[in-house]
């Protein structure tokens, strides 16, 4: 089988690197420099550089056709923004033999970082060093007896001690009902998402509660008769399973939130204050000092344990990630780094004096690290640099 042009000078450069380079290929080789001599130039570039002996392995166990296949299926299926932006270069898939050397970066580039962070990968639009994959859906489970199973996309069953089946179809974990159970209620799971990641399930009662990066939920196997009682620590959005007689209870860090049947968001990660924005239907707010409020359909309340601050809520801002995008609205760029930081996992450093300018916009949480800067950087006066996962912010100016 003959095979396309395209591919014929990354197959010899994988040959030399694993060791199998024939005559007859160097002597095609020398025709392929002779017709194009900046060709030469490029291969010494590469093969002079060395490869170390655990590289020897991956390139020996390279399915060059498997890697062909995933790289340009990468670049063909990019998630496309919310919104067109204008001047932005576009990602094709070149022909001819200097495509094979891009196509060579690109299988060394994975190679060397499969086994460390499938998230990172080449840039080829906007010149970073490397640029950085959104988050996706993905979270561990901790059963009652402290075994912790990682969660998938893909249907499957899952058991506890006791012989309770948990199963995950439709993307979602789903607890079935079990009010006939009750010693199912001294059972406790958490279900944790870690940085650039996301998460959804159905609980016990039937509440949906989506859950956000950097967060972890935890709650019985069943409830109890006359409360349903969970523990957050990050960023969840639920909507509660209507129950008159059985109030559902988020405890936090910084207080309680007391319902019956709604929807709300509620963010309370240990490093700033939380915060609840409620959607519809009626909550009852009580802090760690034991003060009550109640929360109106609209209202935002932002509590430290010690003191509330209520005002209007921007219901689309503060639920655009249950929905898959940014929303940004006189935000620091401090707050919208910090965004970018859960959802991407980076590290993020400021170096000289940063605007205090305030920015607003969306964008979608399904482009790419680069992207993303590319799309800030534009009204904000910054500069940004990506070194895998640190992202150095500073002044233009």
């Amino acid at each position: 089988m003959m095979k396309d042009d395209q591919y014929v000078l990354v197959d010899f450069l994988v040959k030399q690197f694993s060791g199998t380079l024939s005559e007859i290929d160097k002597q095609a080789l020398q025709q392929i420099f002779d017709e194009d001599p900046s060709l030469r130039h490029q291969w010494e570039r590469y093969t002079s550089q060395g490869i170390s002996s655990s590289d020897v392995q991956l390139w020996n166990k390279l399915d060059l056709d498997q890697a062909r296949a995933n790289i340009l299926a990468r670049q063909s299926s990019s998630p496309t923004p919310r919104y067109a932006v204008r001047n932005m270069p576009k990602i094709g898939i070149y022909t001819g033999l200097a495509a094979s050397l891009l196509i060579f970066i690109s299988i060394t580039f994975f190679l060397r970082t499969a086994s460390q962070d499938r998230q990172l990968v080449p840039d080829q639009v906007y010149h970073y060093k490397n640029d950085v994959l959104p988050g996706g859906q993905k979270a561990t489970l901790t059963l009652s007896d402290g075994r912790i199973v990682a969660l998938s996309e893909k249907q499957s069953t899952v058991k506890e001690k006791n012989g309770e089946e948990l199963h995950i179809s439709d993307g979602q974990l789903r607890y079935r009902p079990s009010s006939d159970q009750p010693e199912l209620a001294d059972l406790k799971n958490t279900l944790k998402v870690p940085e650039s990641g996301f998460y959804r399930m159905v609980l016990p009662d039937g509440t949906k509660v989506w859950i956000n990066s950097a967060s972890e939920l935890s709650y019985p196997l069943a409830f109890g008769k006359s409360t349903r009682r969970v523990e957050l620590h990050g960023e969840a959005y639920f909507e509660v399973a209507h129950e008159k007689d059985r109030p559902f209870i988020v405890s936090t860090i910084h207080g309680d939130i007391k319902v019956l049947g709604t929807a709300f968001n509620l963010t309370a990660y240990s490093n700033t204050a939380s915060n609840v924005t409620l959607v519809n239907g009626s909550i009852q707010l009580t802090d760690k000092n034991q003060h009550s409020r109640q929360v109106v359909p609209g209202q935002k309340v932002e509590f430290d344990g010690s003191n509330m601050r209520v005002a209007k809520a921007n219901i689309e801002k503060e639920t655009a990630w249950q929905h898959g995008y940014f929303y940004f609205e006189h935000d620091r760029i401090q707050d919208i780094m910090e965004q970018l930081s859960r959802w991407y996992d980076l590290k993020v450093i400021y170096q000289g004096e940063i605007t205090k300018k305030r920015f607003g916009g969306s964008m979608s949480r399904s482009v790419s690290l680069a992207e993303a800067l590319e799309l800030i950087k534009r009204g904000a006066g910054l500069e940004f640099e990506i070194d895998r996962k640190t992202v150095l912010v500073k002044s233009r100016n």
